[in-house]
């Protein structure tokens, strides 16, 4: 088993010299004001959205925690196979128009995870949904902040986190999740690692690559830890809602992707290659097609990146984190905020500190499609692409990420500073 937290590197400072640039006044201002404000603006739009559920009469608000918390309804009353029927989930929520098609096609554990908040009234359960989804965001990036609080604040509530917010997303927890078992394998703890792997089941499109990057590493504990997980909490759920739910949801799931293959050219809101290529008049065959060589090609640079004692921890989960961001046709909107994360490790790795265009390409990509998602999310253009704002930056940060790995691979090896020990 490799010693994941001693690789080689030709990184010649440590994380905390790297992060260090935050630490002035600057960096106090910009990492506690700006996610004050995120904060801020979060409250703000849960307070009205709770004022116009109980002034209205309404059951719950047109975001897509209706559906999370309109599923979790079905199974606390006792009936966890009718949240597969958009008819009855619609009649939960009463939010349903007529083209607003939103569908369930999650593995029961998350259900199971949801059915308590089915118990209480939406406002209520979104509230707590996303409080539970910020706290593990700030415990789940306290660990690579080398205790600069102003990183800590800013990379756990950064903007381009704003539109999983808003809509009541699981992103978030995916992040958090994600980052804990890098934690874990950061300090060699791979058997934590594979369950917090096991439990990222829950959006299983971004998950691709993972094992890859494990195979490649040599995790096999982790493997098998992450293996036994995924077993085990999909085997007790089964326990609970039938093994018909298997069934149901690989139905959902291929009516779910043949309408998003229908829709793929209209729909601004995805931010995926496939989507991208869709949007510029590709044919969709094509561009499916051409997105699954980008799979693989990433699931390439990921392999490399995992495998080579060269290249530093940090930078071996900058280059998977982007390579998630690259490699499934299915990433929406909201899902933007693994850029701020990718960014996080690219600052640590001292590969965004060396120019002001780094710098400005790090404030890019923590910032993401925030503020464009408000000109959408609140109408005030029907034309504005996310996907258009969001393929630049991801395409840069990719250059500049896959410039370092082969700079890295071409160096001679040398001794690693980034070795510190999470605690």
């Amino acid at each position: 088993m490799p010693d994941l937290s001693r690789s080689a590197s030709t990184v010649t400072s440590s994380p905390k010299e790297n992060l260090s640039i935050f630490a002035g006044r600057r960096g106090w201002q910009v990492g506690l004001l700006v996610p004050a404000f995120v904060l801020a603006l979060f409250l703000f739009w849960i307070g009205s959205a709770w004022v116009a559920v109980v002034d209205q009469g309404k059951m719950a608000l047109a975001i897509d925690f209706k559906v999370f918390w309109a599923a979790g309804h079905l199974a606390h009353l006792g009936d966890p196979l009718a949240a597969f029927d958009v008819n009855r989930l619609a009649e939960v929520h009463e939010t349903s128009k007529g083209e607003d098609w939103m569908p369930w096609s999650y593995p029961p554990s998350f259900l199971l995870a949801l059915k308590p908040l089915g118990a209480l009234p939406f406002s209520e359960a979104w509230a707590i949904f996303s409080a539970i989804s910020i706290v593990a965001m700030f415990l789940a990036v306290r660990p690579f902040s080398c205790g600069i609080v102003p990183v800590w604040f800013a990379f756990a509530l950064p903007p381009a986190i704003l539109p999983n917010l808003y809509m009541g997303q699981t992103t978030g927890l995916w992040i958090a999740g994600l980052l804990a078992a890098l934690a874990a394998l950061k300090n060699d703890r791979f058997i934590l690692a594979g369950f917090f792997i096991g439990l990222l089941t829950l959006k299983p499109q971004l998950g691709l690559l993972i094992p890859l990057a494990l195979i490649a590493s040599g995790s096999w504990r982790t493997i098998i830890s992450a293996v036994v997980t995924t077993i085990a909490i999909s085997l007790l759920a089964t326990l609970v809602v039938g093994v018909g739910y298997w069934t149901e949801m690989q139905q959902m799931m291929g009516v779910h992707f043949e309408t998003i293959r229908y829709s793929i050219y209209s729909n601004k809101q995805m931010l995926s290659p496939y989507s991208l290529l869709a949007g510029i008049g590709v044919r969709e065959s094509v561009a499916l097609a051409l997105q699954w060589v980008i799979t693989a090609l990433a699931g390439a640079a990921v392999v490399v990146a995992w495998r080579n004692p060269k290249i530093g921890f940090d930078l071996r989960a900058a280059v998977l984190i982007l390579g998630i961001s690259l490699s499934t046709p299915y990433l929406w909107f909201y899902e933007s905020g693994l850029l701020a994360i990718a960014a996080l490790f690219l600052l640590r790795a001292g590969i965004l500190t060396k120019t002001r265009w780094h710098l400005l390409l790090a404030a890019a990509m923590w910032i993401g499609i925030g503020p464009a998602s408000h000109i959408v999310m609140f109408r005030v253009s029907e034309t504005l692409s996310l996907r258009l704002v969001f393929a630049p930056i991801l395409i840069l940060a990719c250059a500049v990420c896959l410039h370092a790995l082969i700079a890295a691979l071409r160096k001679p090896t040398e001794s690693y500073v980034n070795d510190e020990v999470f605690q």
